[in-house]
C-alpha cells in the first residue's frame, strides 16, 4: 500500500500496527520534531524551525523563561545563568563587589591609599579628605585641603592647615571636649571619649577614672571574668593568668608538685595527716587541711561540743545544755525523752529511745 506525504505525517491506519514517525514541512535546525510541522526546540533555541537564538532577555527551549539577572547581566540562553558585568557579582549579579575588590568577577584587588575607596566596575580611586593622585597617595597641595583638596585654607600670617575636611579629625590621645581643650583623668592605660572625657578603662581595671584594679576574684575587660584558680593562688587582674603559691603548679593551680602523701621541697616527707579526715596536705609545709568535722595539727580531732562543720567554725542549734550535734553534719542527737530538730520537744508517751529521734540533715 502506498501513501503520500501528506498521508505519512504523523498518521496512522485503523486496524494496523503500521504508523509513521512525525514529519515538519520545515527542517528543525536545533530541536527535534515532534508532531506534524511542530518542532521541540532545544534549550537556547526558539521559532517555528528552532533555528532563531533567543533573544537577551530570555533563555531555555522555545526561549519561554525570562532572565533575572540585574546591573546590565546577560544570562545564558540555554541554563539561565548570568554573566555578571564588572564590578558587580551574585547569582542574579545585584550585588557590588567585596570592599577592596573590583572588575571582572570582582577578582582585582584595588590599589588605592590613605583610606580612599576604589569604583567598584573601575578601580577608580575615590579619595578621602586631604589626598589626591591617582591611586590617593599624595596629600593636598599646599593651601588647599578637604574632599577632592577644592577647599582653600583660611590660615593667615603663614599659617598652614591641615590637609582633611575642617573639624574632621578627633580630639589627640589625651584630650578631649570643645576645640579639644580638656585633659582626659583616665589613668592605668584607660582611653578617654574626646567628646565626653569619659573612660574607657584597659583590661583589668575599674573605676570612674580607671583608678583601681579589678576586685578579688575577677579580671578582664570591665572586670567581668571570673577567676579560677585554686588552692589559695591569686588572679592576675588583667588576664586572669593564675600566679601559684609554693607547692602548686597548673594553668588553675590545680596540681600538687608532689605525689599525694609526701611534701617538702623534694617531695620526701610524708605528710603526718589523719587521711580519711584530711582534705589535702600542703605540699610544701605538710599543714593538714581537715574534712568537715575535724580539727587540729593531724585532723584527728572531732569537732568540740558545740561546733561542727568546716574548720568547726559554725555552732550547733541544739537545746542548749541537753542535747549534742553531729560534727559532720550538725544533726542533734537527742538525750532520752527529748526530740525534734533542736531536741526540745518531749517524747510521746512510751518513747524514751534518744537514738530514734536523730535530726535528719538537710
Amino acid at each position: 500500500m502506498i501513501f503520500g506525504d501528506s498521508q505519512k505525517r504523523g498518521c496512522f491506519i485503523a486496524g494496523s500496527d503500521v504508523t509513521f514517525a512525525a514529519l515538519c514541512t520545515e527542517e528543525c535546525a536545533h530541536g527535534r520534531c515532534v508532531s506534524p510541522d511542530t518542532c521541540q526546540c532545544e534549550p537556547g533555541w526558539g521559532g517555528l524551525d528552532c533555528s532563531s537564538g533567543c533573544e537577551s532577555d530570555y533563555w531555555g527551549p522555545h526561549c519561554s523563561n525570562r532572565c533575572q539577572c540585574r546591573n546590565g547581566a546577560k544570562c545564558n540562553p540555554i541554563t539561565g545563568a548570568c554573566v555578571c558585568t564588572d564590578g558587580y557579582q551574585g547569582w542574579r549579579c545585584e550585588e557590588p563587589c567585596d570592599h577592596g575588590y573590583y572588575g571582572k568577577a570582582c577578582q582585582l584587588p584595588c590599589q588605592c591609599l590613605n583610606g580612599a575607596t576604589c569604583h567598584h566596575e573601575t578601580g577608580e580611586c575615590i579619595c578621602a579628605s586631604g589626598y589626591t593622585g591617582a591611586f590617593c597617595g599624595e596629600r593636598c597641595p599646599f593651601g588647599s585641603h578637604g574632599l577632592q583638596c577644592e577647599q582653600r585654607c583660611p590660615c593667615q600670617n603663614r599659617g598652614t592647615c591641615h590637609h582633611g575636611s575642617v573639624c574632621a579629625q578627633p580630639c589627640p590621645l589625651g584630650k578631649y571636649g570643645v576645640n579639644c581643650s580638656r585633659d582626659c583623668s583616665c589613668r592605668n592605660g584607660g582611653l578617654c571619649d574626646h567628646v565626653t572625657g569619659q573612660c574607657q578603662c584597659a583590661a583589668g581595671f575599674s573605676g570612674r577614672r580607671c583608678q583601681d584594679e579589678c576586685p578579688i576574684g575577677t579580671y578582664g575587660a570591665q572586670c567581668s571574668q571570673r577567676c579560677a584558680c585554686q588552692n589559695g593562688a591569686k588572679c592576675y587582674h588583667v588576664n586572669g593568668a593564675c600566679l601559684c603559691d609554693t607547692g602548686f603548679k597548673g594553668p588553675n593551680c590545680q596540681e600538687r608538685f608532689c605525689p599525694p602523701g609526701l611534701y617538702g621541697l623534694i617531695c620526701d616527707k610524708y605528710c603526718p595527716c589523719e587521711a580519711a579526715n584530711t582534705v589535702s596536705c600542703h605540699p610544701l609545709s605538710g599543714e593538714c587541711s581537715c574534712s568537715p568535722g575535724w580539727t587540729g595539727p593531724y585532723c584527728n580531732e572531732s569537732c568540740p561540743s558545740g561546733y561542727h562543720g568546716d574548720g568547726c567554725r559554725s555552732a550547733c542549734d541544739c537545746a542548749p545544755g541537753t542535747a549534742e550535734c553531729h560534727s559532720v553534719t550538725g544533726s542533734c542527737v537527742c538525750p532520752a525523752g527529748l526530740m525534734g530538730d533542736n531536741c526540745v520537744w518531749p517524747c510521746p508517751g512510751g518513747f524514751t529511745d534518744r537514738a530514734a529521734f536523730l535530726r535528719v540533715p538537710a
